[in-house]
């Protein structure tokens, strides 16, 4: 049995389209390397971890850049021309694409 899902594309003003679901090889930014460019696909979180991210300027669709791989300590990734410090907790929550 196929299941069906809603994509929203974001970065056209296309209509949602209804698809076959496939999974996508994303993985948690937890488990990226250093130097590794990455988009951030979902975010695994309720309301405060998105509203938390998005005040940093990490939305779904962002490109990022791993400058520094935590454990021990945050996560520092570069976004644009800012470089931001991100718990390990909230790493397992960013799913990320490889670019």
């Amino acid at each position: 049995m196929k299941q069906k899902a809603v994509v929203y594309d974001l970065f056209e003003d296309n209509e949602n389209q209804e698809i076959d679901a496939v999974m996508l090889p994303s993985m948690p930014l937890a488990m990226a390397g250093a130097g590794e460019k990455l988009r951030i696909v979902s975010v695994a979180g309720g309301r405060g971890v998105h509203h938390r991210l998005a005040s940093m300027g990490l939305n779904v669709g962002s490109e990022i850049e791993v400058i520094k791989k935590g454990f021990p300590g945050p996560f520092l990734v570069s976004a644009g021309d800012t470089r931001l410090a991100i718990g390990a907790g909230i790493a397992h929550k960013i799913m990320v694409l490889p670019m």
